[in-house]
């Protein structure tokens, strides 16, 4: 159980991302529920008018943004991409887009000033460096293009880490803390203006979602290829005192009627690019 964490220290193996998340491109819809909401309400939140030019869907999955956005009648040509091969050809299949091409968020193959609308939903906490992935949104971007995005932030699957990290207190495991630490606001919105964007809107909001066990909780995140990544995960088997102190105190601390809840912290943003 080395990599039974579906989250990261912020020293991310792109290699491992790419092949956890091709790995599970077939069953990723099974599970990604939060996933799904999150793409939707991101919709909700881009602007009617937008300038001409294709649109972008980066880190794509299996294509639920731009399946979205075509359903809502777009009339736009839609490029699909995502680091992982089995994932951009998902997501080829169900939008019936012939644009579909592998691709790097910090290091886009397109050229500069090619689309209207950037969108991308889930993506950018696997990204380690958000600075680049937001300067190669500004540059594929035209004059007055939209870039819309959905992140999990901070406070995301906090109850999991907390547990994770009282249960190596209790058992004295000297198993590293190797938790994700994912991306402040206030750092969001920073790195959006680092970038030239003008922010129209930024957003966060709450999504929760209930497990029966634990183990469902894990399993389900790694379902939707979402494990450990990182350059520095430790090698072995996860200890299991450690493990069942997780559930014990998972239980304690946060159940209730509904089951285990596993939060998400979502950060919304909808920028332009202005000369």
């Amino acid at each position: 159980m080395a990599g039974v964490f579906a989250v990261i220290s912020s020293m991310i193996d792109k290699t491992q991302v790419r092949h956890h998340f091709s790995d599970h491109a077939g069953e990723y819809d099974l599970y990604a529920r939060v996933q799904k909401r999150v793409a939707c309400r991101l919709l909700e939140l881009v602007p009617p008018d937008i300038v001409e030019g294709p649109m972008l869907d980066i880190g794509t999955g299996t294509g639920e943004v731009a399946c979205r956005y075509l359903d809502n009648g777009a009339d736009r040509p839609v490029v699909v991409s995502d680091i992982a091969h089995e994932m951009t050809m998902a997501s080829r299949a169900n939008t019936g887009s012939g644009l579909a091409i592998d691709g790097d968020a910090q290091a886009l193959p397109f050229r500069d000033e090619t689309f209207g609308l950037v969108l991308s939903s889930s993506v950018f906490q696997w990204v380690e460096d958000l600075d680049s992935a937001f300067d190669e949104c500004r540059r594929i971007l035209k004059p007055g293009g939209v870039f819309a995005f959905a992140l999990f932030c901070d406070g995301t699957l906090h109850e999991l880490g907390n547990v994770f990290r009282q249960a190596l207190k209790t058992c004295r495991s000297d198993w590293p803390d190797h938790f994700q630490r994912f991306p402040v606001p206030d750092e969001v919105r920073s790195t959006l203006g680092n970038a030239r964007f003008h922010t129209e809107a930024c957003r966060v909001e709450i999504e929760t979602e209930y497990h029966p066990t634990l183990r469902d909780l894990m399993v389900g995140l790694k379902k939707i290829g979402a494990q450990n990544a990182s350059s520095k995960r430790p090698v072995g088997f996860f200890p299991r005192r450690v493990l069942q102190e997780m559930n014990r105190q998972y239980r304690e601390m946060y159940a209730d009627a509904r089951g285990l809840p596993a939060s998400y912290g979502v950060f919304y943003g909808i920028a332009q690019k202005v000369r």
